[in-house]
């Protein structure tokens, strides 16, 4: 069976991945260059050296199914256990330990978080820097054709058996919203119109060779305009220079999500230069990027959505399934998979 999964991120890359290797023929489409959605890391700095992880910054593994898939990467050298070393200020003080924190086992990236994206790349075809507009149903009946057709901006088309729709929902429903006259997804739309994200900034700071690495991995914040602060020298084992994260919290994100971007740079490095020292108030470069889809703050309680129409195979995986992180967004691709698997065989 030909299957295409829009979006790179972790859920689509995780479904094609198990499809693939049940012996399905998958295509993933993603707009953007790089893979693993907000597990995104930018190559920074006047000579680029500098691995910035600014989307997520770390990670829990809870579930079964994403501890399993944690200790694949932990033994491929693709992640490390991070976090004993995390601070907090509550507005006012720096303390040394969280009180509020629950928090179990903490994982980051070696490589940047990007690199778990390319691992799971290597079992299907990835066509980055491609954006699909919009689906049209072609149905069984019609000789030489296959199911779906995913029409791309480009004014080019691919043509799959099965759709896979691994987007934030709101892009969800856009594409959706291009097959009602064709074929009733009107159940599916009005469920994944109820989930709403909030938005973020990342702030990335470097610093240069003339300040030391501090011996902290990361500050957790609140009453701040800041919600966490990411160390980022302390993932790498190459001798990264001084750098650090900056992820905002969700009211200065909403407040600020269409201010000038000077303004907001200000701002944060007041804030960060307050909570860590005077140092960090002169980065030898900075960068800000603002994620409009950064974290559900509603979500579906199941793993999946798939259109009920079984010779029409349609599905939604995301990390608005049953969670709003890298553990909810891995197990929505996993059970989605296994249940094509078992569906489906290997048509």
């Amino acid at each position: 069976m030909v299957i295409g999964i829009i979006g790179a991120g972790i859920a689509g890359l995780t479904a094609g991945r198990h499809l693939a290797k049940a012996g399905h023929e998958v295509t993933i489409l993603e707009k953007s260059k790089g893979l693993g959605g907000r597990m995104a890391t930018r190559y920074a700095g006047k000579d680029l050296s500098y691995k910035m992880d600014h989307g997520v910054s770390w990670f829990e593994a809870r579930s079964p199914e994403f501890q399993s898939f944690t200790a694949e990467l932990l033994e491929k050298k693709l992640v490390k256990l991070w976090g004993e070393k995390f601070l907090f200020f509550n507005g006012n003080n720096l303390a040394s330990k969280n009180p509020y924190s629950e928090t179990g086992a903490i994982y980051t990236s070696l490589n940047g978080m990007n690199s778990i994206g390319k691992y799971l790349s290597r079992w299907v075809d990835v066509k980055t820097g491609t954006t699909a507009g919009g689906l049209t149903h072609i149905g069984k009946n019609r000789s030489k054709k296959r199911t779906w057709m995913i029409n791309l901006t480009t004014s080019g088309t691919f043509e799959a058996d099965a759709v896979i729709i691994a987007a934030p929902a709101p892009q969800a429903y856009g594409l959706l919203n291009t097959t009602i006259d064709e074929i009733n997804t009107l159940k599916i739309v009005s469920i994944i119109d109820e989930v709403n994200y909030r938005p973020a900034f990342s702030f990335m700071l470097g610093y240069g060779k003339d300040v030391d690495v501090p011996e902290w991995e990361g500050i957790q914040c609140r009453n701040s305009p800041i919600e966490f602060i990411s160390n980022e020298a302390t993932k790498r084992d190459n001798g990264q220079k001084c750098s650090l994260v900056i992820h905002t919290s969700d009211s200065f994100s909403r407040t600020h999500r269409d201010s000038d971007p000077e303004q907001i740079s200000e701002i944060l490095l007041k804030e960060v230069a307050n909570i860590t020292g005077g140092w960090a108030s002169t980065p030898e470069w900075k960068e800000l990027h603002f994620w409009r889809y950064s974290r559900p703050i509603s979500i579906y309680n199941e793993p999946f959505l798939e259109l009920e129409d079984e010779k029409s195979p349609l599905a939604l995986i995301g990390d608005y399934f049953g969670g709003n992180d890298l553990d909810a967004a891995y197990r929505s691709g996993y059970h989605l998979a296994k249940h094509w698997i078992e569906k489906f065989g290997d048509q």
